[in-house]
């Protein structure tokens, strides 16, 4: 088993929390406008393509600064990006301006203290934030799509480039890791931010196409099967986590209509 059983239902349980939080924070986006006068682009759909070409860009990108030793500008470049998700999340229940304060405290003590609470709850906040920007420009069956792709993308990256886990080690030195870590009588356990917001981002589709019942068991699909990994998994040893949640997804899915 990769971790403790503990430690793995501490972290299944706050990845659990996160969909749910990231999920009542889209649902609430489907009748209203989001704050601060973001909008998704005008296009009703866009190629999965373009996510995966978004994503490997930014891997290069953030490789390539850390070479230069822009690390000043990598961490304000994550600092604006967490803190308009956070913002945006919050927005949900509070006043544009408040939750833009309270989601920059939240940032700044994030990357500043790297305190393990402030770290998860910023995660917890973020992604639903996150997700409401870019939900809307996939179908879903483009975001099946997506899935199947980023599922062999993370196997490519994990177990043959390895780069993921270069990205990984990096991110956490820097103190701008993206995802929920958990440190618990000495074992540390880490999901990665890749893997929450695609959940988040199939369920959310999920419920525009579907319904709530049927995202949820998609969440739930997700968890199990992130759970299953846990368990056949080895200590000390990365996995992707990717084809996990696109198999536990989808299967949820597809329970949710039986």
């Amino acid at each position: 088993m990769k971790y403790s059983l503990e430690t793995a239902l501490i972290i299944l349980s706050l990845f659990l929390v996160t969909q749910l939080v990231g999920l009542w924070v889209n649902n609430t986006y489907l009748n209203s406008e989001l704050p601060y006068g973001l909008q998704p682009p005008k296009e009703k759909e866009i190629s999965p393509w373009f996510f995966v070409g978004m994503i490997i860009i930014a891997s290069l990108l953030f490789i390539f600064m850390s070479k230069l030793k822009f690390e000043l500008l990598m961490k304000v470049w994550f600092f604006i990006a967490v803190t308009s998700c956070i913002a945006v999340s919050l927005g949900t229940i509070l006043s544009e301006w408040i939750a833009l304060i309270i989601a920059a405290v939240i940032a700044i003590l994030k990357f500043k203290e790297r305190d393990i609470y402030t770290h998860n709850l910023g995660e917890i906040l973020l992604y639903g934030g996150l997700v409401a920007l870019f939900a809307p420009m996939l179908s879903f069956w483009s975001m099946i799509l997506l899935l199947v792709i980023m599922s062999i993308y993370d196997y490519v990256a994990v177990f043959i480039t390895k780069h993921m886990i270069s990205l990984a080690h990096l991110q956490e030195k820097l103190g701008i890791f993206t995802g929920l870590l958990v440190i618990n009588k000495n074992e540390v356990a880490i999901l990665g931010g890749g893997d929450i917001a695609f959940t988040l981002l199939f369920a959310v589709v999920v419920l525009r196409t579907f319904g709530m019942a049927s995202a949820l068991l998609s969440i739930f699909g997700a968890t199990l099967f992130i759970a299953i990994l846990m368990i056949i998994g080895k200590k000390k040893k990365y996995y992707p986590a990717m084809p996990f949640v696109t198999a536990g997804s989808i299967l949820g899915l597809i329970i949710s209509m039986i």
